[in-house]
């Protein structure tokens, strides 16, 4: 007894049709040759297996490679969180990286993140290793481990001027030693030179050195990170050296000018600008730098 879903079917050359429930479905031969959409590749996870380099300076500077999978789109790249100093994207597999200076000049091993376009960040399976190798890396660790908390027991702490102090002791971790013209037994005897201590006697005993070279503040350029700055507050008085500090961080800005920051003691800093300081802070002050040889 045929059912009320009564099927029927009529062949007729390279057609077929299906009548199911009073609807005629039709297929062609044609039909069986049409390909299937094919589905979108997926977008590779971005991934770095591999850094060229593991460590490197304090100061930054460290180029490395990059290698990994789907790196293309890669926007930013964070080391221990601080943008890098450069970096460019060769291809989908490799990004070239110029490590930034390590936070507050310490060593340390670090993340190294990279920002994509579409707004998410992925941590990389290599890390990065800030280390003190060169002299100007210890220079600079050991002014911003004291910037702020004075290493009295060593060196004591001279009452309401102690920028030469903490300058000096810099100079000693990067290498110098003390001499008859230039030393200090403060926190133990009391006794130092004034070249350690008084604004032109630490001038001339800079300038006396053969690994030094006076710059002037048109010379700015040259300046380094590690170099020492000396002030001159008021110089129509005639009185000469006022302060002294470190330059901690040199930069070039977009109009092709140079700033300077500057880590010391008494104004306790450890960027203090070099423009504001000659300027808004002591109007019609003056500067010049002592760059020391590496």
């Amino acid at each position: 007894m045929p059912s009320r879903r009564a099927l029927l079917l009529f062949a007729g050359g390279a057609s077929l049709t299906a009548i199911v429930g009073g609807v005629a479905l039709r297929a062609t031969a044609e039909d069986a040759n049409v390909p299937a959409t094919p589905s979108p590749s997926p977008t590779p996870v971005p991934e770095v297996t591999r850094a060229s380099v593991a460590s490197g300076s304090l100061l930054g500077g460290t180029a490395l490679a990059l290698t990994g999978t789907g790196l293309g789109k890669t926007v930013s790249v964070l080391i221990g969180g601080v943008p890098a100093e450069s970096f460019s994207v060769t291809d989908d597999q490799t990004i070239s990286v110029v490590t930034p200076a390590a936070a507050d000049y310490q060593p340390a091993t670090v993340s190294i993140t990279l920002g994509q376009s579409d707004g998410t960040t992925r941590a990389a399976a290599p890390q990065f290793s800030y280390q003190a190798i060169s002299t100007v890396d210890r220079q600079l660790q050991y002014a911003f481990t004291y910037w702020q908390n004075y290493n009295l027991a060593e060196w004591g702490r001279f009452p309401d001027n102690d920028c030469g102090n903490i300058v000096n002791q810099t100079l000693l971790a990067r290498g110098w030693e003390q001499n008859d013209d230039w030393y200090s037994d403060y926190a133990t005897t009391g006794d130092y030179s004034y070249s350690w201590i008084r604004g032109n006697e630490m001038d001339d005993y800079l300038a006396s050195r053969p690994d030094t070279t006076r710059l002037e503040l048109s010379d700015r350029a040259k300046v380094k990170v590690g170099d020492v700055v000396m002030f001159d507050w008021d110089p129509q008085n005639g009185n000469g050296v006022d302060h002294t500090m470190l330059v901690s961080k040199v930069l070039t800005n977009a109009d092709g000018s140079t700033s300077i920051k500057l880590v010391g003691h008494t104004l306790d800093a450890q960027f203090r600008d070099l423009d504001e300081a000659i300027t808004v802070s002591n109007p019609g002050g003056t500067a010049h730098f002592f760059s020391i040889a590496d």
